[in-house]
C-alpha cells in the first residue's frame, strides 16, 4: 500500500515540475525548439542564396544620352578653327559667311549664288555680325553598349560599362535677304534657317558598386568611379534653299571633286555617379539607373570639361 502511494507521489511530482518548467519558458519568452531549429535554417537558406550571387556577370545596357550644350556651340555655324584643319588637302571648317556669302571666303561657283537669290526671291543675301545660333542643343541620343560586372555578393560589385550614341546638335541661324522689286515693300527679308553637326560618342566606365536591401527581390544601389570618353566629330552643315552645304570642306576648285575632312576623334578622362534600382531573379539581375559624368568633351583643338547625363536600363546574365 505504501509502495503504491509513493509511486503515486512521484508521478505528480514530475508533472508539477514539467508543468512549471514549461510555463517558465513561456514568461521568459523562450520559443519551442522546434521553431528555434526552424529559424536557423531560414537563415542559413537566406544566407547561403546571398552567397551564391558571385563571380562574373554580362550584361546589355540600352538608354538614352544627354549631351552638355556646351560643346553643341562648336556647330553654330560662327567658323570655331582658324587657318586648316587639314593643311595638306587644304580643308578648312567654315563659318556659314565663309562658305555660301557672295563675297565669301569659299569659292562658291556662281550658278549656287543664282539658286540661292531665286529660291528666296532677293536680289542678294548677306549675313549680320548676330547671324550664329546662340541656343545649340543636342537632341537626345539613343545610348547602346555592354555591362561586365564581378558580384562579391548581393550588395557590393565592380562594374565596367562600353557604350556608344550618336548625337546631332541643332540650332537656327538668320540670312538677310534683298527684296528684289516684285516683292512685297514691308518684306524685311530675314530668313531663319537650320544649321547641325554630327558626332560620335563612346564611353568607357569603370566603377565601384554598393546596393542595400529594399525587398526580398530588390536593391537601391550608388555605383562611382571614373570614365574614359571618347569624341568623333563627323559633319557641320547649314541647309539653305532646300540644299546641304557642308561648312567642313575644301574650297570649290572648278573641274575637281571637293573633298571632306577625315573625322578624328579626341580622348578626355573624368568621373562619374550612377545611382538606381537593382532587380534580382535568382542569379539574373535588371537594372534602372540615372547616371551623371564630368568629362572632358575633345572636338578638334576644342577642350571642355562638361557635365553629361543618360538614363539606362541593364539586363545581365
Amino acid at each position: 500500500m505504501k509502495k503504491n502511494i509513493y509511486q503515486f507521489l512521484i508521478v505528480i511530482a514530475l508533472a508539477t515540475s514539467t508543468f512549471g518548467l514549461r510555463a517558465q519558458q513561456s514568461m521568459h519568452g523562450h520559443a519551442p525548439l522546434s521553431n528555434v531549429v526552424s529559424c536557423k535554417e531560414d537563415y542559413d537558406d537566406e544566407e547561403m542564396e546571398e552567397d551564391s550571387i558571385w563571380g562574373l556577370s554580362f550584361g546589355l545596357n540600352i538608354g538614352a544620352y544627354f549631351g552638355n550644350p556646351k560643346t553643341a556651340a562648336v556647330y553654330n555655324g560662327a567658323g570655331p578653327f582658324q587657318g586648316y584643319i587639314n593643311e595638306a588637302a587644304m580643308i578648312r571648317w567654315y563659318s556659314i559667311p565663309d562658305r555660301i556669302g557672295m563675297e565669301g571666303d569659299f569659292r562658291l561657283d556662281p550658278n549656287t549664288v543664282n539658286v540661292i537669290r531665286d529660291y528666296y526671291n532677293g536680289s542678294d543675301y548677306r549675313f549680320n555680325s548676330d547671324f550664329a545660333s546662340s541656343n545649340m542643343r543636342y537632341n537626345p541620343a539613343m545610348y547602346v553598349g555592354l555591362n561586365l560586372k564581378w558580384n562579391f555578393n548581393r550588395y557590393a560589385a565592380i562594374v565596367m560599362n562600353m557604350n556608344a550614341a550618336k548625337l546631332k546638335a541643332v540650332g537656327q541661324f538668320t540670312m538677310q535677304v534683298t527684296p528684289s522689286s516684285q516683292n512685297n515693300q514691308f518684306n524685311s527679308g530675314t530668313q531663319l534657317l537650320s544649321v547641325a553637326g554630327e558626332e560620335q560618342r563612346f564611353n568607357l566606365n569603370l566603377g565601384y558598386r554598393q546596393g542595400w536591401m529594399m525587398g526580398d527581390m530588390s536593391n537601391f544601389f550608388v555605383q562611382v568611379g571614373g570614365s574614359m570618353l571618347g569624341t568623333k566629330w563627323m559633319s557641320n552643315y547649314a541647309l539653305v534653299a532646300d540644299r546641304q552645304f557642308d561648312l567642313i570642306t575644301q574650297s570649290f576648285v572648278a573641274g575637281q571633286q571637293t573633298l571632306e575632312a577625315t573625322p578624328n576623334t579626341g580622348v578626355g578622362f573624368g568621373a562619374y555617379i550612377e545611382t538606381g534600382v537593382e532587380f534580382w531573379i535568382g542569379k539574373y539581375s535588371f537594372d534602372l539607373g540615372f547616371g551623371f559624368s564630368r568629362d572632358k568633351v575633345i572636338i578638334y583643338t576644342l577642350e571642355e570639361n562638361v557635365t553629361n547625363k543618360w538614363l539606362q536600363a541593364t539586363f545581365n546574365i
